[in-house]
């Protein structure tokens, strides 16, 4: 893992300074911007850490943490393509396919990417987040003629809360990770 994490889901009205004192508890902020997304009109950091060490523990540390009523969502900010599946998250990603009913090809191959590049806590922490819309009033389709599956729900929440890169391998490539074969 790189030392530059993308993080994303947090109020728009949240000052830079208490952001970065969060990661900060986690290790040392080398540096710090808050950016805006055009496309999802939301705000995102890019948090670069001092070792890969702290970078991996303010990911898992706030991956889901609430801050304003929203769950941040923490990832690389560039996905590392040489790195393999591991077991770990193969057995993640498993669970949340099966929680989110999904058999198709496509979606499951995207779900593997994202626990992959963004980590499973990351990945679990939206599987939570999607639920709950689910078993609530749950979340129309772009066109407004029926609700999202869970499965939907889980993918439009996960689609802005990723970093450019991976966002890309996810949904433009579905899944695909450059490099590599495929059925």
């Amino acid at each position: 893992m790189g030392k530059v994490l993308y993080v994303a889901n947090f109020p728009p009205e949240t000052d830079e300074e208490t952001l970065r004192a969060l990661f900060a508890e986690h290790g040392e902020v080398v540096s710090f911007t808050v950016e805006q997304d055009e496309r999802a009109q939301q705000p995102y950091a890019l948090v670069e850490m001092h070792s890969e060490k702290q970078t991996t523990r303010a990911m898992n540390k706030l991956n889901g943490y609430e801050l304003g009523g929203r769950r941040l969502a923490v990832s690389p900010a560039y996905p590392e393509l040489s790195k393999d599946i591991t077991a770990r998250q193969r057995k993640t990603a498993a669970e949340i396919i099966a929680t989110l009913e999904e058999e198709d090809k496509v979606p499951v191959r995207q779900i593997e990417a994202i626990v992959r590049f963004c980590g499973g806590q990351f990945a679990r922490a939206i599987l939570q987040e999607a639920l709950e819309i689910d078993a609530g009033e749950g979340i129309p389709t772009s066109d407004g003629s029926r609700r999202r599956t869970k499965g939907g729900v889980f993918f439009y929440l996960a689609r802005y809360r990723m970093s450019p890169a991976v966002r890309k391998i996810v949904y433009n490539r579905k899944g695909k990770v450059p490099g590599e074969k495929y059925d």
